[in-house]
């Protein structure tokens, strides 16, 4: 190489340094731009999955990891479940660690901008490496990082991280293509091309979206075969084609491998899950179809709507940022003249993907999708199919860059006949620098202006993630958290919507949005007041932001665990049951204690809308109790506190069949008799009666039979929920009283009564004490908010032993004893091995919780016979015992929960979760990371070696 070659080429790699600072200089200037409410001031984003997922997912990785631990398993959802196997907790990926030390609102949002700039300086370098412009490769990178879906995937943030790295692919494996690679098949460049894409592999495997991994690599691996289509039809040619397709797909597939086994660490312990998780069976396909683009729509889709339009409406969803792929207008316009160029090579890689993206985006619209979700492997796995328009982003900015150089080619001088001119426009006038300064500035206010209809233009104030509201603020007093840890305290059930309305919400409103200068938009305003009824009741993952443990989660993805949601069939039924979780979106009424008892349930929270004042008297009627049919023939209801009364107001009906009505007609007929105990004697007491006589009546009289409570007032109300006509009465007491408890007698005939409320009444004063009849167990009302909390008196404790062991065939037969109305999990278990134990409980036996921490449990337990210890908390492969240190089986006890044979006498059991499938993928990942090194040890030595290598 002579002197002059060597000073061109020197030039050559300082001209494009300084091209690619300046762009790397001008995408972090664009992002900044794009995303500086969310990184400079204390405004947050608190609608959907960023909130109820997401937030609480990266606040408990990033805690274990600021204490050098990894997180492995979850105790706070779900009854317990494996944390670090679940993919979307991304903890594994490296990108995350540094942000660990922030904010868990502020460690998403850098992400996302980190993650928004490599995607722009990815597609920067690809159109570089395509042979473009230093302009028109900026475009490419612009329009990628401003991307409506890629800026619609900060509320998922795990898609967001893992599609960075599409456009990274395509840079390391295109000097392999045909005319750019070298011909020696053991060539430099093949390796270094493989060792990238297995480096790039694991990027997108560990970001937390199986899914997005699976769109990049298709998407790559069809490209890679690309040269198949463009070597005509002769056999000759086709000889051709597969010799040029053979390298880049040799380094895809080996690249792709090596990053599978980089990643081991992360994929064993998944696919462990995915096998006993919601999906280990695949979806339907209306559920691997649902989330497809529809045709009518497809305009909303790619044009940019500037925030002009409500999304949210157009879409018919909230979570509308999937089906939106705009490019700006002008991206659009630029990519359009760029598909005209067919002279560019771009041109037809550009096409290839906006075309295939596009194409499986209509997803169930597209009969083909059909096929390919019977065909290949993967398809029936995932949903939304509307995620294939990253691949359609990417085609659109690689031609958007296409467009810029024809541009600049054409100088604008050959411009249509049909289009305006003017001198302003000619080539003479216009430089190609100032054509591409101008176009690129354009660009990317375009790009600024269209994100203001994406979620993250619209932030909203940081109360909505930080602020404690007053319900979990109670469940945070819980002293058992103190004493053992968070994880033991006794879990809670949500069964609360999100229609009520917060009691603070005029305050927020005076102070965010009345006034001269509102600091909030009506738009934050509403995310904020919705973000604080989620944290009110603690939907669905919030339990893991405040470290409350929980009965109920969401995943979407391989949780929970199939045994979960049969095991939910003894609270709702299967015909009814929603297998992704939110229990709380299921359940009609507070189930009953027998059951909240196996899942160590010692609070629910609900709210209040059907409850009712009426006269400045409050009746909770939240619970309610049945008489008769069924139900009970005797209910005591206890008076918490002591009132002075003179009226006992109650609100119920009555139901009989048509024929019992017509039999009742004209007659009286006592159903139940209300008594009152006052130092254990009943002091008074009212008949109810039903029939033909006037008075206070509970049924509707054109409906049901009336029942009448003499001395009483009646008042009608509607009980929407259960499409029945209730009545409030009133009963005088002969006299004030106080009582202790009130009785409920049912008369034996074909009536049942419903009691849905009860309350202690002084008129004198205006005072009154809400009861709470049920016939489900007994509950206390410990906290009364914009919710309210009940707690279980008879709640059994997370750890506790029973000693009658019911042995069991199957998992089917194991539902069926549970679902039994006679089973008592306070005294037998069900467990499904063969185990003897008839035994009786002594005064003195217990099981004491010493320490309780997420993948270890220390626990004491005290018998006079072997008992067995049950802990409700999930069993799940991986968790061991020990008993006085010595190894002991756990036993699959109730279905989905722990239990482990004890001795007589005092021991200490110990619980550890140390999973095979970890230190499996552990080892994966290590011979993986020394395969990678040795590939990288061999190029640096023959860069080494090699004088033109080196530059010598």
């Amino acid at each position: 190489m002579t002197r002059l070659a060597h000073i061109r080429h020197g030039s050559g790699r300082s001209s494009g340094l300084r091209n690619g600072l300046l762009a790397a200089g001008a995408l972090a200037i664009f992002v900044l731009a794009l995303y500086h409410p969310l990184l400079f001031t204390n405004r947050v984003l608190a609608s959907g999955d960023i909130l109820l997922y997401f937030y609480p997912y990266r606040d408990y990785a990033a805690a274990s990891l600021r204490q050098g631990q990894i997180p492995l398993w979850n105790p706070y959802i779900f009854l317990g479940v494996p944390f670090l196997a679940n993919p979307q907790a991304a903890v594994l990926y490296p990108l995350h660690w540094p942000l660990s030390w922030l904010p868990v609102t502020k460690q998403i949002y850098w992400s996302a901008a980190i993650h928004t700039w490599l995607l722009g300086l990815g597609g920067y370098l690809l159109a570089r490496r395509w042979h473009a412009s230093p302009g028109a490769a900026l475009v490419t990178g612009l329009t990628l990082a401003g991307s409506g879906f890629y800026g619609g995937l900060m509320g998922h943030i795990n898609q967001m991280n893992g599609a960075t790295w599409l456009p990274w692919a395509l840079w390391a494996l295109a000097p392999l293509l045909p005319g750019q690679r070298p011909n020696a098949p053991g060539s430099r460049t093949f390796w270094v091309a493989l060792c990238w894409m297995a480096g790039l592999t694991a990027l997108m495997l560990l970001a937390g979206h199986t899914q997005t991994a699976y769109i990049n690599l298709f998407g790559v691996g069809l490209w890679c075969l690309w040269p198949l289509g463009t070597y005509g039809r002769s056999w000759r040619r086709l000889g051709e084609a597969l010799r040029a397709t053979g390298l880049p797909l040799a380094a895809y597939g080996g690249g792709v491998l090596l990053g599978a086994l980089l990643s081991g660490a992360q994929l064993w312990p998944t696919l462990e899950l995915s096998g006993l998780g919601l999906r280990s069976g695949g979806l339907s396909y209306g559920e691997a179809s649902s989330f497809s683009l529809r045709p009518l729509q497809l305009l909303w889709t790619l044009l940019p709507s500037y925030g002009l339009a409500d999304l949210s409406v157009v879409f018919g969803t909230l979570g509308y940022t999937e089906f939106v792929a705009h490019v700006g207008l002008l991206g659009m316009a630029l990519a359009a003249w760029g598909a005209w160029r067919r002279s560019d090579p771009r041109r037809s890689y550009g096409l290839f993907f906006a075309g295939l993206g596009l194409f499986l985006a209509l997803g169930r619209w597209n009969p083909v999708y059909y096929l390919l979700y019977l065909a290949v492997p993967g398809f029936d796995l995932f949903r939304a199919p509307a995620r294939w328009m990253m691949l359609y982003t990417l085609g659109m900015a690689l031609l958007a860059g296409v467009g810029l150089d024809a541009l600049r080619a054409q100088g604008l001088g050959r411009i249509p006949s049909w289009l305006p001119r003017g001198r302003a426009l000619t080539a003479d006038d216009i430089r190609p620098r100032l054509l591409t300064g101008l176009v690129v500035a354009l660009l990317a206010v375009d790009l600024w202006l269209a994100a203001r209809a994406l979620p993250h233009a619209a932030p909203t104030a940081p109360q909505a993630v930080y602020d404690v509201r007053t319900a979990p603020a109670h469940l945070l007093t819980d002293p058992v958290r103190a004493q053992v840890g968070p994880g033991a305290m006794g879990r809670f059930l949500s069964m609360s919507t999100i229609t009520f309305d917060p009691g603070d919400m005029a305050d927020f409103r005076r102070i965010l949005r009345e006034g001269t200068s509102p600091q909030l938009s009506e738009e934050a305003f509403a995310q904020l007041i919705v973000a604080l009824k989620a944290q009110e009741i603690l939907a669905p993952n919030l339990p893991m932001l405040w470290r409350v443990p929980s009965v109920d989660g969401f995943d979407g993805g391989v949780l929970p665990l199939q045994r979960y949601i049969d095991f939910l069939t003894l609270f709702i039924p299967p015909d009814r049951l929603i297998a992704d979780g939110r229990l709380r979106e299921q359940l009609q009424e507070i189930p009953p204690t027998r059951l909240l008892n196996l899942l160590n349930v010692q609070y629910v929270i609900t709210d209040k809308v059907r409850d009712l004042w009426f006269e400045g008297v409050y009746y909770d009627r939240q619970i309610g109790a049945r008489l008769g049919g069924d139900g009970l023939e005797r209910l005591t209801v206890h008076v918490p506190d002591p009132l002075e009364a003179t009226h006992i107001g109650l609100i119920g009906a009555i139901t009989a069949s048509p024929e019992a009505l017509e039999a009742l007609a004209g007659e009286n007929h006592t159903v139940a008799t209300l008594q009152v105990r006052e130092a254990g004697e009943v002091v008074a007491q009212f008949p109810l009666v039903a029939g033909g006589q006037p008075g206070a009546q509970l049924a509707d009289e054109g409906l049901d039979s009336p029942l009448a409570a003499a001395g009483g007032a009646r008042v009608a109300f509607q009980d929407v929920e259960n499409g029945r006509q209730e009545y409030l009465v009133e009963l005088a007491l002969p006299r004030p009283l106080t009582p202790a408890n009130l009785e409920l007698v049912w008369q034996p005939g074909p009536e049942t009564l419903t009691v849905q409320a009860i309350t202690l009444i002084d008129r004198r004063t205006g005072m009154f004490v809400p009861l709470l009849p049920s016939d489900r167990g007994h509950f206390r009302l410990v906290h009364s908010g914009d919710v309210k909390i009940y707690e279980n008196l008879d709640l059994l404790p997370r750890a506790y032993l029973v000693h009658e062991a019911m042995a069991v065939d199957s998992p089917d037969e194991a539902l069926a004893q549970l679902a039994h109305p006679d089973f008592d999990p306070a005294r037998q278990a069900v467990v499904e091995e063969e185990v003897a134990l008839h035994g009786q409980p002594a005064p003195d036996d217990q099981a004491q919780i010493l320490s309780y921490k997420p993948e270890a449990v220390t626990i004491r337990t005290q018998s006079r016979t072997p008992a067995l210890l049950v802990l409700s908390d999930t069993d799940y492969p991986g968790w061991h015992a020990l008993v006085d240190g010595e190894p002991t089986p756990i036993l699959r006890t109730n279905y989905l929960l722990r239990g482990v044979l004890v001795p007589a006498g005092t021991h200490t059991v110990h619980f550890v979760y140390q999973p095979e499938s970890w230190r499996k993928g552990l080892w994966v990942s290590v011979g993986g990371a020394l395969l990678l090194g040795l590939c990288l040890a061999w190029l640096a030595w023959g860069r080494i070696r090699s004088p033109r290598a080196s530059g010598v």
